[in-house]
């Protein structure tokens, strides 16, 4: 088999495009690095150069879909010149339709194997972090503008991420398959229920 020899940019967005379709097709667990080298076409020792593991490789692509979902979560938010709740409202509705995502799915597979002294929960940390971030600056605008309760920031974060963490989770133990735009709605109707208790005002989001 030929192996290649690329610059390195190029040899890890071919690892990773690679590496993403393997894990949506085999999963965490049965995805091997044996596999990324028959696919990519490149050595073990190429592969690890650049990956030091498996785990390294999936939490890199984690991280680069967190960024890439929060740049598709503040274009939609300037195109529609949204209000906070419906800002709010627009993240989780992205939240459900990731449900259809086999990379999430894998997410949900991986996080079993992980123990409470994992290195790798600081990175699974730095990405809910930037999830984290839109949702505090959503709500410190709504704080702002006299719409939401002026509770603590921790506090109202908290409590909107676990609406919608809780609603993948659930979501993606449903024995019963849906669809983007099914998942999408238990999303935003459970951050809707949310927004009753934090609004100050009701506005065209909540109605």
């Amino acid at each position: 088999m030929t192996r290649r020899r690329l610059p390195a940019e190029e040899a890890k967005s071919i690892i990773l495009n690679h590496a993403k379709l393997l894990f949506i097709e085999k999963g965490y667990d049965r995805a091997t690095m044996d596999d990324l080298c028959t696919s990519t076409q490149m050595s073990k020792g190429n592969l690890y150069h650049h990956f030091k593991n498996k785990e390294v490789l999936f939490l890199h692509l984690l991280s680069q879909h967190a960024e890439q979902t929060s740049q598709k979560w503040q274009l939609t938010v300037e195109k529609n010149g949204s209000s906070p709740s419906e800002q709010l409202l627009e993240m989780a509705d992205l939240f459900g339709r990731d449900c259809e995502n086999p990379l999430i799915q894998a997410l949900e597979e991986y996080a079993k194997t992980l123990s409470s002294e994992s290195e790798a929960l600081t990175t699974l940390r730095e990405i809910t972090e930037i999830a984290n971030d839109a949702i505090r600056q959503v709500l410190q605008k709504g704080i702002s503008q006299g719409v939401f309760i002026n509770e603590d920031m921790e506090t109202l974060g908290f409590s909107v991420m676990s609406a919608l963490v809780g609603a993948t989770h659930l979501c993606l133990a449903m024995s019963t398959k849906l669809s983007g735009d099914e998942y999408a709605a238990l999303h935003v109707n459970a951050v809707k229920l949310l927004l009753k208790g934090i609004s100050l005002s009701v506005d065209s989001a909540n109605r």
